[in-house]
């Protein structure tokens, strides 16, 4: 009996020490962490709005027929309700070019996440990047592949954007190809509706 408890006050004091050190790894790795993503994220926004330099930020609520509907493009996969982040990007005359936005599908490994930029003359697609996915390598992982990507570009509300019609899949790679086409059509919309607004003089 005294052997397990023992055992028993042992194992507690190693998961605590664990615990703590963890948590201290966490804490001082945390901003870099923050610092690299926000990095990561305005390289994908310039990447999918062609002649940006620079990107202002805009914060845009649920618009006109989406702000009647919870469930929504507002709605993330994951079932919380965010305030759509739109992206307008300028040139270097301080002109916009258009605006990106990010969107999320569910994937084969988990969320797919995505960065779509929108021309500002056109309203069409002018570029779309992978954020973050956890797919298989070498198949459902090919969606971060251009020869995958521009199938997106020059399509807008009025395309189908649908598997197998206007967009090829990825062979073995079905359930991942549909989650960038559900990720675009999820959001396109309304992101066109909120930045019109947005924007409106």
């Amino acid at each position: 009996m005294k052997e397990s408890v023992r055992m028993i006050v042992v194992l507690t004091v190693i998961a605590m020490v664990s615990g703590f050190w963890l948590a201290q790894v966490y804490h001082w790795t945390y901003d870099e962490i923050q610092r690299n993503k926000a990095q990561a994220l305005a390289g994908s926004i310039l990447e999918v709005l062609p002649g940006a330099v620079d990107f202002r930020v805009i914060e845009a609520g649920p618009v006109g027929s989406l702000a009647d509907d919870p469930s929504s493009s507002q709605t993330r996969p994951g079932g919380d309700s965010e305030p759509l982040m739109l992206y307008q990007g300028i040139d270097d005359s301080g002109a916009p070019v258009g605006f990106a936005f990010v969107s999320e599908g569910v994937g084969y490994g988990g969320i797919v996440k995505i960065m779509v930029g929108v021309d500002q003359a056109s309203g069409l697609i002018s570029g779309l990047a992978v954020l973050e996915h956890s797919e298989t390598p070498n198949l459902g992982s090919r969606i971060e592949e251009e020869s995958f990507r521009k199938q997106f570009v020059g399509k807008g509300t009025a395309d189908p954007i649908a598997l197998g019609q206007d967009i090829d899949k990825i062979s073995g790679a079905t359930v991942s190809s549909r989650a960038v086409v559900e990720a675009v059509n999820r959001d396109l919309a309304g992101a066109l509706e909120a930045y019109k607004e947005a924007t409106k003089q």
